[in-house]
């Protein structure tokens, strides 16, 4: 038998394969067919009227689809595409993890940096009296946190104050402003600063050497001013505010200027003074208002001119309080009632401003508390700003350094008060510190003796 006999063969024994399954399509095909012209024909006169009820088909019931809860529709969702649920889910995660690890590995740790072997390498100057609880509060927080820290004197009694902290890193520095400068740019009592910031220093043999940085001059005048009206204020008593707190800060910055550009690390100026009087312009604190918008002043020409600098290294930030408490410790005793400085007036002082000064003083924001009523934040507002302030400014996506901000606000009232003092009317501003207009003025010839004796009983 041949090849093509054997293909005609095969040929004829799958014909009646073919035939059946044809013939089965087709009949299932007219089944199908059947079925739905049944079904159109029973829905058809289900809804007859004319038909009587005993002939009429009753409707099919309706298929009531059970409804999916939204878990069990993402459930199906996600086995249906598998490739778009693994790059959702590869997303979220990634973004996920570089938003917290950003914010984790980048939030401020409010410590000194130490070098590679250790040792303290940042050096920060409080220029300020030993004195003021401010300046010793300050100091005490930033050594416990890792800076060496000097602190200004110009007597042996403040010298001596320093020493008796017994922290090793609390140091006293002499500094002079009354003497001239000689013809180099070092100031000779910042010799020992700039040879810590510029020469290798070895902290026991055997250990590789570290360059420390001076990472910030912190100005801190004292925050007592006088007060009371103009007419009672002796000259002496504004030569002393114009130069301890004012001139002193401005000098102490011209003398460290040569220090912070020494070298290309970052450096940080902070500048520290009372707000509140300030910002709302109270009447009879004429010293400290004076003198809080002459150094604000300072202070925004000085970041500007330092901006013009070409490695832009040296920033300047203003810290302006607002009601702090120290604590007990920095807590000093009421040796001065406040409101008995009326009774140093003249007559005509009295009554001109007597009654105007004493409601004030009950009214101003920045009363004194007594010894068990705290009115102020928490120190740890206080040194919170301060190691804000001295942080480096950070960097955006392209590498740019940001700016950092150029007024903080620590305390209770500082930025409340200064927005009150921005955007209220003076005549609110007024109600709010107490005082009142168009008060009547005794005669002298009428009423000074009387006025004389009940002063008496302040």
């Amino acid at each position: 038998m041949t090849s093509d006999d054997q293909f005609f063969f095969d040929y004829l024994a799958s014909i009646p394969h073919d035939v059946r399954r044809y013939s089965l399509e087709v009949a299932d095909s007219l089944d199908r067919q059947v079925d739905h012209a049944a079904k159109v024909i029973r829905d058809t006169f289900s809804h007859q009227s004319w038909l009587p009820s005993s002939v009429r088909p009753s409707p099919p019931p309706s298929r009531v689809r059970a409804s999916q809860s939204l878990v069990d529709r993402a459930h199906d969702w996600v086995l249906r595409n598998r490739a778009w649920s693994a790059a959702i889910l590869a997303f979220v995660g990634t973004t996920s993890l570089l938003y917290f690890g950003n914010k984790k590995l980048g939030g401020r740790r409010r410590k000194a940096r130490r070098a590679g072997n250790g040792a303290r390498k940042e050096i920060v100057v409080v220029a300020g009296s030993p004195h003021e609880p401010m300046t010793k509060a300050i100091a005490t927080d930033l050594e416990r946190r890792g800076y060496i820290v000097y602190i200004t004197v110009s007597s042996a009694d403040e010298e001596q104050l320093v020493q008796s902290e017994n922290r090793m890193d609390i140091r006293p520095l002499w500094l002079d402003l009354t003497a001239t400068s000689p013809s180099t740019d070092i100031h000779p009592s910042l010799a020992e600063i700039h040879t810590l910031i510029t020469q290798p220093q070895w902290p026991m043999p055997g250990v590789p050497p570290h360059t420390c940085q001076l990472s910030g001059l912190i100005l801190v005048p004292s925050p007592n001013y006088v007060t009371g009206p103009l007419a009672t204020i002796p000259a002496s008593s504004w030569a002393d505010t114009v130069n301890t707190r004012l001139l002193s800060p401005i000098l102490t910055t011209q003398l460290f200027m040569p220090l912070l550009t020494a070298r290309n690390t970052n450096s940080t100026i902070v500048l520290i003074y009372p707000s509140i009087s300030s910002s709302l312009s109270a009447p009879f604190t004429g010293p400290e208002v004076t003198t809080a918008r002459a150094l604000s002043g300072f202070a925004t020409s000085l970041r500007r001119e330092l901006c013009l600098l070409q490695h832009n290294n040296i920033d300047v930030v203003e810290l302006k309080l607002g009601n702090i408490d120290l604590g007990l410790q920095y807590r000093n005793a009421q040796s001065h009632i406040t409101g008995t400085e009326v009774l140093t007036w003249t007559t005509q002082q009295r009554s001109l401003y007597g009654s105007q000064y004493l409601s004030s003083i009950e009214q101003r924001p920045v009363a004194s508390a007594g010894p068990n009523m705290i009115r102020g934040s928490n120190a740890r507002t206080l040194h919170y700003a301060v190691l804000d302030a001295l942080e480096p400014a950070s960097k955006d996506i392209f590498g740019r350094k940001k700016s950092k901000t150029p007024v903080i606000y620590a305390g209770r009232g500082a930025w409340s008060y200064s927005i009150v003092g921005d955007w209220a009317p003076n005549f609110l501003v007024g109600w709010m510190l107490g005082l009142r207009s168009g008060s009547v003025t005794p005669s002298p010839s009428s009423s000074g003796g009387r006025s004389e004796a009940s002063w008496e009983k302040v």
